[in-house]
């Protein structure tokens, strides 16, 4: 968790958007873990499971880029360092590609 901390504060401002779904766990855990931790990205709780299996998440972690029109555009079971040099090079990558895109649909 502390390197989605990091990647989060290091795209603060910019149009990207990180979101933790925790799976299965007391309310009371999350918040404490989440506090322990001085995480400040958005936290959500599936305590059922119920969101986690209509989308196909069968283990943890798992991650999912989305783009700005809501779009899949990569996805990661297991655990990363989503700090690294690499995903932040892929990330930004994905931001200036999907403001290009922006920009192509409004001048067209």
């Amino acid at each position: 968790m502390p390197s989605l901390e990091n990647l989060h504060q290091r795209f603060k401002g910019k149009p990207f958007a990180l979101l933790a779904i925790d799976l299965r766990e007391k309310r009371e855990t999350v918040l404490s873990y989440v506090r322990r931790h001085g995480l400040t990205y958005t936290n959500l709780l599936d305590q059922d499971g119920e969101v986690s299996s209509s989308y196909g998440v069968s283990s943890t972690p798992a991650k999912f880029l989305i783009d700005t029109e809501g779009n899949m555009v990569g996805a990661a079971l297991g655990y990363r360092e989503w700090d690294k040099d690499e995903m932040i090079s892929l990330i930004e990558l994905l931001l200036k590609q999907s403001l290009n895109d922006s920009i192509a649909d409004l001048a067209s």
